[in-house]
């Protein structure tokens, strides 16, 4: 049975199990289907008083000119470290640039070569590892080096999952099946020291017609053993063209995960659902809300059009005129974005359409957040324009990039 099955039917199964407790007028319920827990909120937690992010930065890190410490080529990722410094990625330069905890440079990790610790590939994302190290995967698949807190360098690793991809893709799957998007994707680091990643979106070549693609996750032990498969899970939809490439359909769903403190969290886009998996890959609980999806409306449709056509220059008319011509799907995503913080809540970005819902934040991100016990709290809107890199107990940190392409880490305060 594939799993996309296998969740309808524990979902039909946990509508006839017991009705768990009813925590609060209406807010959600807790059933329960052989060993899974499926919760559905109805209403949010809050009632007025909810968690709110800051409206101004509290650190920015960052300059457009002057001393070179604090410029950056590209800032690729940022954490911040037990002891509050933030370890910045910049892409660029292919380094760790590191700040106190009130924004003054302390040092470089890195740089580019072929020696221990240096980078032979693009630096391009930074997560947490176990303890206090941290992991930077570069580009192209070359792998990612381990650090510890103060810089020194432990191991390169390249998770066996990006080699079976890339050298033995036909026994990993279906030979009819062809990659979409570029091998692959490292979710983060699991608590037990694991790799989580996701394959290459697949479609069926040749193929005709619109057909939405499916996404292999798998788990990667510590010790570099072979990569074991987790489930396949739907990724994004795709209109097969008379030449033979693929387009993107209008509005693309997104297939996101996210670690957090006990496993990890995956949604596929369509649908407000998330489901929660423990750090081995079994599925332990269905977080669902009661929210039917948004239609994709003539006024979104209308509003969508008429910004591709100011974002594209006269000369690209026709490759205007053939990305107007790809199909919409019959409502917008749901959830397009998951991060966990470091208390196991969930916060799933979701994109308001203003044309569509009557809000003034037309294209503006919210968050939709779901405590550890998977009820849904509420939703908070962050700055617009951050590119959010990780979220705390009571920070979001992440990237802005003003209208000089110049890039700075901001990190704005949880209030809860």
């Amino acid at each position: 049975m594939k799993p996309m099955m296998i969740l309808v039917a524990l979902i039909a199964l946990g509508c006839q199990a017991r009705d768990g407790p009813a925590h609060g007028p209406g807010t959600f319920n807790v059933q329960d289907s052989a060993g899974i827990e499926i919760v559905e909120s109805v209403t949010p937690a809050w009632d007025g008083d909810g968690w709110r992010v800051s409206a101004d930065p509290s650190l920015v890190i960052g300059r457009m000119s002057g001393d070179e410490r604090y410029l950056f080529g590209e800032v690729a990722g940022a954490v911040v470290l037990r002891d509050g410094r933030v370890a910045v990625v910049d892409g660029q330069a292919a380094l760790i640039r590191v700040y106190s905890p009130e924004g003054v440079h302390i040092e470089d990790w890195g740089g580019s070569g072929e020696g221990p610790g240096e980078f032979s590939g693009r630096p391009q994302n930074i997560l947490p590892y176990r303890g206090d190290s941290i992991l930077v995967e570069q580009f192209a698949n070359d792998g990612a080096n381990i650090y510890d807190d103060r810089g020194r360098f432990g191991r390169a690793v390249a998770p066996e999952m990006w080699v079976r991809f890339n050298l033995h893709r036909a026994s990993l799957f279906d030979p009819s099946l062809s990659p979409v998007t570029t091998c692959c994707t490292l979710w983060g680091a699991l608590p037990n020291g694991a790799f989580l990643g996701s394959y290459s979106e697949m479609l069926p070549y040749p193929g005709t017609g619109t057909t939405r693609a499916t996404v292999m996750a798998a788990i990667t032990p510590e010790s570099g053993s072979p990569p074991e498969a987790t489930g396949v899970f739907l990724g994004g939809q795709y209109l097969h063209e008379p030449e033979g490439g693929v387009s993107d359909l209008q509005f693309q769903y997104r297939f996101s995960m996210a670690v957090g403190p006990d496993g990890y969290f995956v949604t596929e886009g369509d649908a407000y659902s998330i489901s929660a998996y423990d750090a081995s890959g079994r599925l332990r609980r269905i977080i669902r809300l009661d929210r039917e999806p948004r239609p994709v409306t003539a006024e979104v449709r209308a509003a969508h059009e008429a910004r591709l056509r100011e974002e594209t220059s006269p000369e690209n008319e026709e490759r205007l005129q053939r990305r107007l011509s790809v199909p919409y799907p019959t409502h917008l995503p749901a959830f397009e974005w998951l991060h966990a913080d470091a208390e196991g809540n969930v916060w799933a970005r979701h994109r308001r359409y203003g044309a569509d819902d009557g809000t003034a934040g037309a294209g503006m991100y919210e968050f939709f957040i779901f405590g550890a016990d998977g009820r849904h709290l509420g939703t908070i809107e962050l700055p617009a324009g951050l590119e959010v890199y990780r979220i705390g107990t009571d920070f979001v940190l992440g990237k802005v990039r003003d209208e000089l392409s110049v890039d700075y880490v901001h990190l704005y305060r949880i209030e809860k």
